[in-house]
Protein backbone atom coordinates (compact mmCIF):
# COMPACT_ATOMS: atom_id res chain seq x y z
CA UNK A 1 0.00 0.00 0.00
CA UNK A 2 2.83 2.43 0.95
CA UNK A 3 6.62 3.00 0.51
CA UNK A 4 8.74 5.31 2.36
CA UNK A 5 11.38 6.96 0.57
CA UNK A 6 14.51 8.32 2.57
CA UNK A 7 17.60 10.31 0.93
CA UNK A 8 20.82 10.26 2.45
CA UNK A 9 24.04 12.15 1.56
CA UNK A 10 26.28 12.06 4.69
CA UNK A 11 23.59 11.86 6.67
CA UNK A 12 23.99 11.58 10.75
CA UNK A 13 23.63 7.94 11.68
CA UNK A 14 22.47 8.51 15.15
CA UNK A 15 18.94 10.70 13.27
CA UNK A 16 18.76 8.56 10.60
CA UNK A 17 18.66 5.42 12.91
CA UNK A 18 15.65 6.94 14.77
CA UNK A 19 13.82 7.11 12.04
CA UNK A 20 14.11 4.37 10.69
CA UNK A 21 13.51 2.65 14.23
CA UNK A 22 9.90 4.29 13.51
CA UNK A 23 9.17 2.16 10.87
CA UNK A 24 7.42 -1.37 10.96
CA UNK A 25 9.54 -3.78 9.14
CA UNK A 26 6.49 -4.96 7.27
CA UNK A 27 6.53 -1.93 5.42
CA UNK A 28 8.67 -1.41 2.43
CA UNK A 29 11.56 1.18 2.84
CA UNK A 30 13.72 2.56 -0.01
CA UNK A 31 16.73 4.63 0.62
CA UNK A 32 18.17 6.53 -1.61
CA UNK A 33 22.32 7.59 -0.98
CA UNK A 34 23.50 10.26 -2.92
CA UNK A 35 27.05 10.00 -1.01
CA UNK A 36 27.30 6.79 -3.02
CA UNK A 37 29.54 5.41 -0.25
CA UNK A 38 27.41 5.74 2.94
CA UNK A 39 27.71 3.14 5.92
CA UNK A 40 25.17 1.45 6.80
CA UNK A 41 26.62 -1.63 8.95
CA UNK A 42 25.80 0.04 11.86
CA UNK A 43 22.15 -0.14 11.43
CA UNK A 44 19.73 -2.88 11.30
CA UNK A 45 18.21 -2.37 7.98
CA UNK A 46 15.08 -4.97 7.57
CA UNK A 47 14.95 -7.30 5.32
CA UNK A 48 12.34 -5.08 3.25
CA UNK A 49 14.40 -2.39 3.22
CA UNK A 50 16.26 -1.21 -0.22
CA UNK A 51 19.61 0.65 -0.92
CA UNK A 52 20.22 2.07 -3.88
CA UNK A 53 23.62 4.37 -4.26
CA UNK A 54 23.29 7.49 -6.39
CA UNK A 55 26.10 10.37 -7.17
CA UNK A 56 25.56 13.57 -5.60
CA UNK A 57 22.17 14.14 -7.74
CA UNK A 58 20.06 16.28 -5.29
CA UNK A 59 17.27 16.04 -2.69
CA UNK A 60 14.18 15.77 -5.74
CA UNK A 61 16.08 13.85 -7.99
CA UNK A 62 17.01 11.53 -4.98
CA UNK A 63 13.16 10.68 -4.63
CA UNK A 64 12.60 10.41 -8.32
CA UNK A 65 14.83 7.77 -8.60
CA UNK A 66 13.04 5.81 -5.55
CA UNK A 67 9.60 6.29 -7.19
CA UNK A 68 11.55 4.32 -10.28
CA UNK A 69 11.69 1.41 -7.93
CA UNK A 70 7.98 2.08 -5.85
CA UNK A 71 5.65 -0.48 -6.54
CA UNK A 72 2.89 0.76 -4.25
CA UNK A 73 0.08 3.43 -4.86
CA UNK A 74 1.31 5.42 -2.20
CA UNK A 75 4.83 7.23 -1.28
CA UNK A 76 5.83 8.62 1.80
CA UNK A 77 9.10 10.76 1.65
CA UNK A 78 10.68 11.70 4.96
CA UNK A 79 13.49 13.65 5.82
CA UNK A 80 15.30 12.36 8.66
CA UNK A 81 15.76 15.78 10.57
CA UNK A 82 12.01 15.75 12.00
CA UNK A 83 10.43 14.24 15.43
CA UNK A 84 7.53 11.89 14.97
CA UNK A 85 4.95 11.33 17.36
CA UNK A 86 3.86 7.61 18.22
CA UNK A 87 2.42 5.63 15.45
CA UNK A 88 2.72 8.75 13.03
CA UNK A 89 3.13 6.36 9.97
CA UNK A 90 -0.20 4.35 11.01
CA UNK A 91 -1.83 7.69 11.64
CA UNK A 92 -0.65 9.11 8.37
CA UNK A 93 -2.36 6.44 6.24
CA UNK A 94 -5.57 6.31 8.46
CA UNK A 95 -6.18 9.73 6.02
CA UNK A 96 -5.87 7.84 3.40
CA UNK A 97 -9.11 6.40 3.26
CA UNK A 98 -10.89 9.38 4.91
CA UNK A 99 -9.42 12.24 2.00
CA UNK A 100 -10.91 11.84 -1.70
CA UNK A 101 -8.64 12.11 -4.85
CA UNK A 102 -5.61 14.19 -3.39
CA UNK A 103 -2.40 14.10 -4.58
CA UNK A 104 -0.09 15.24 -1.95
CA UNK A 105 -0.41 15.63 2.02
CA UNK A 106 1.53 17.11 4.35
CA UNK A 107 1.49 17.22 7.96
CA UNK A 108 1.02 20.15 10.24
CA UNK A 109 5.22 21.60 10.89
CA UNK A 110 4.22 23.18 13.84
CA UNK A 111 3.07 26.32 11.96
CA UNK A 112 -1.11 25.79 12.37
CA UNK A 113 -2.78 24.96 15.04
CA UNK A 114 -3.67 21.67 16.01
CA UNK A 115 -6.99 21.08 14.86
CA UNK A 116 -9.12 18.86 12.75
CA UNK A 117 -9.87 20.73 10.16
CA UNK A 118 -8.46 19.52 6.83
CA UNK A 119 -7.40 22.62 4.40
CA UNK A 120 -5.67 22.84 0.62
CA UNK A 121 -2.12 24.26 1.01
CA UNK A 122 -0.01 25.09 -1.44
CA UNK A 123 2.84 26.46 0.24
CA UNK A 124 4.72 26.13 3.40
CA UNK A 125 7.61 23.25 4.45
CA UNK A 126 7.06 19.87 3.44
CA UNK A 127 9.61 17.89 4.98
CA UNK A 128 6.84 14.80 4.83
CA UNK A 129 4.83 14.14 1.75
CA UNK A 130 2.57 11.30 1.20
CA UNK A 131 2.18 11.01 -3.00
CA UNK A 132 -0.71 9.74 -4.43
CA UNK A 133 1.22 7.98 -7.39
CA UNK A 134 -1.93 7.63 -9.31
CA UNK A 135 -1.73 11.22 -10.36
CA UNK A 136 1.89 10.95 -11.29
CA UNK A 137 1.42 8.03 -13.50
CA UNK A 138 5.57 8.70 -14.87
CA UNK A 139 6.62 9.05 -11.43
CA UNK A 140 8.52 12.16 -12.06
CA UNK A 141 7.38 14.22 -9.64
CA UNK A 142 10.47 17.12 -9.09
CA UNK A 143 12.26 19.13 -11.62
CA UNK A 144 15.85 17.80 -11.13
CA UNK A 145 17.05 20.85 -12.24
CA UNK A 146 16.83 22.22 -8.91
CA UNK A 147 19.60 20.54 -6.56
CA UNK A 148 19.24 21.91 -3.04
CA UNK A 149 15.84 24.35 -1.72
CA UNK A 150 12.37 25.52 -4.04
CA UNK A 151 12.12 21.80 -5.71
CA UNK A 152 8.83 21.30 -3.48
CA UNK A 153 7.85 25.21 -3.82
CA UNK A 154 8.23 24.60 -7.84
CA UNK A 155 6.19 20.95 -7.42
CA UNK A 156 3.26 22.95 -5.18
CA UNK A 157 2.43 25.70 -7.67
CA UNK A 158 2.65 23.24 -10.99
CA UNK A 159 -0.11 21.21 -8.79
CA UNK A 160 -2.27 23.94 -8.09
CA UNK A 161 -2.09 25.24 -11.90
CA UNK A 162 -2.76 21.89 -12.76
CA UNK A 163 -5.92 21.20 -9.85
CA UNK A 164 -4.20 18.64 -8.26
CA UNK A 165 -5.39 18.75 -4.70
CA UNK A 166 -2.58 19.12 -1.63
CA UNK A 167 -3.92 18.59 2.04
CA UNK A 168 -2.76 20.17 4.79
CA UNK A 169 -3.25 17.94 7.96
CA UNK A 170 -3.60 20.17 11.09
CA UNK A 171 -4.21 17.73 13.02
CA UNK A 172 -1.03 15.32 12.43
CA UNK A 173 2.16 17.28 13.69
CA UNK A 174 5.68 17.01 13.36
CA UNK A 175 8.60 18.88 14.49
CA UNK A 176 11.22 19.81 11.61
CA UNK A 177 14.84 20.32 13.01
CA UNK A 178 15.69 22.33 10.07
CA UNK A 179 19.39 21.50 8.36
CA UNK A 180 20.68 19.55 10.81
CA UNK A 181 20.64 16.14 9.19
CA UNK A 182 24.26 16.39 7.47
CA UNK A 183 27.42 15.43 9.46
CA UNK A 184 30.56 17.13 7.87
CA UNK A 185 31.57 20.67 7.71
CA UNK A 186 29.77 23.30 8.90
CA UNK A 187 31.33 26.25 6.68
CA UNK A 188 31.15 24.31 3.85
CA UNK A 189 27.41 23.82 4.17
CA UNK A 190 26.81 27.29 4.88
CA UNK A 191 28.45 28.10 1.28
CA UNK A 192 27.26 25.08 -0.63
CA UNK A 193 23.34 26.06 0.71
CA UNK A 194 24.09 30.23 0.36
CA UNK A 195 24.87 29.06 -3.11
CA UNK A 196 21.84 27.06 -4.06
CA UNK A 197 18.83 28.87 -2.12
CA UNK A 198 20.06 31.91 -4.77
CA UNK A 199 20.59 30.05 -8.00
CA UNK A 200 17.24 28.05 -7.13
CA UNK A 201 15.41 30.88 -6.29
CA UNK A 202 16.09 33.25 -9.39
CA UNK A 203 15.33 30.06 -11.39
CA UNK A 204 12.49 29.23 -9.61
CA UNK A 205 10.80 32.43 -10.99
CA UNK A 206 11.96 32.16 -13.86
CA UNK A 207 10.81 28.85 -15.19
CA UNK A 208 7.02 29.58 -13.70
CA UNK A 209 6.91 33.28 -14.91
CA UNK A 210 9.26 34.90 -16.87
CA UNK A 211 13.37 36.21 -16.90
CA UNK A 212 12.55 39.79 -15.85
CA UNK A 213 9.91 38.23 -13.45
CA UNK A 214 12.89 36.79 -11.78
CA UNK A 215 15.42 39.39 -11.81
CA UNK A 216 12.45 41.22 -10.26
CA UNK A 217 12.06 39.40 -7.91
CA UNK A 218 15.92 38.72 -7.01
CA UNK A 219 17.57 42.13 -7.71
CA UNK A 220 16.71 43.62 -4.17
CA UNK A 221 19.06 40.44 -2.54
CA UNK A 222 21.69 40.47 -4.81
CA UNK A 223 21.88 44.72 -4.12
CA UNK A 224 22.03 43.81 -0.52
CA UNK A 225 24.25 40.87 -0.89
CA UNK A 226 27.24 43.01 -2.72
CA UNK A 227 26.90 45.67 0.44
CA UNK A 228 27.04 43.44 2.70
CA UNK A 229 29.72 41.51 1.01
CA UNK A 230 31.84 44.85 1.04
CA UNK A 231 31.23 45.29 4.55
CA UNK A 232 32.19 42.09 5.24
CA UNK A 233 35.37 42.48 3.35
CA UNK A 234 36.33 45.89 5.47
CA UNK A 235 35.44 43.87 8.58
CA UNK A 236 38.05 40.92 7.51
CA UNK A 237 35.12 38.47 9.22
CA UNK A 238 35.80 35.49 6.74
CA UNK A 239 32.33 33.37 7.49
CA UNK A 240 30.15 36.20 6.56
CA UNK A 241 32.10 37.44 3.91
CA UNK A 242 31.83 34.16 2.29
CA UNK A 243 28.55 33.48 2.46
CA UNK A 244 27.31 36.80 0.74
CA UNK A 245 30.36 35.65 -1.68
CA UNK A 246 28.14 32.21 -2.43
CA UNK A 247 24.66 34.31 -2.73
CA UNK A 248 26.66 36.29 -5.30
CA UNK A 249 28.33 33.82 -7.46
CA UNK A 250 24.92 31.74 -6.99
CA UNK A 251 22.29 34.08 -8.64
CA UNK A 252 24.91 35.37 -11.41
CA UNK A 253 25.43 31.72 -12.22
CA UNK A 254 21.63 31.06 -12.17
CA UNK A 255 21.21 34.48 -14.29
CA UNK A 256 23.47 33.17 -16.71
CA UNK A 257 21.66 30.37 -17.33
CA UNK A 258 24.55 27.96 -16.51
CA UNK A 259 23.17 24.47 -14.01
CA UNK A 260 22.69 23.97 -10.92
CA UNK A 261 26.52 22.45 -10.66
CA UNK A 262 27.82 23.93 -7.42
CA UNK A 263 28.72 20.55 -4.79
Amino acid sequence: MITVIIVVYKSDKKKLKEILDQIDESIKVIIIDNSLNYDFGELSLSKNTQVIRSSNIGNGAGINKALESCQTHYALYMDIDVELPNNFIYKFKSFIKKINNFTILVPNHGDSKISDKIVEKYDGEASIMLFNLKKFPNKKIFDENFFLYFEETDLFLNCKKKNLKIFYLRDLSIVHERSSSIDTNLSEIDNLRSWHYMWSKFYFYKKNYSFLFGIKKTYIYLIKDLIMFLYYLLLFNKKKFNIRFFRIYGIFCSILGLKSFKR
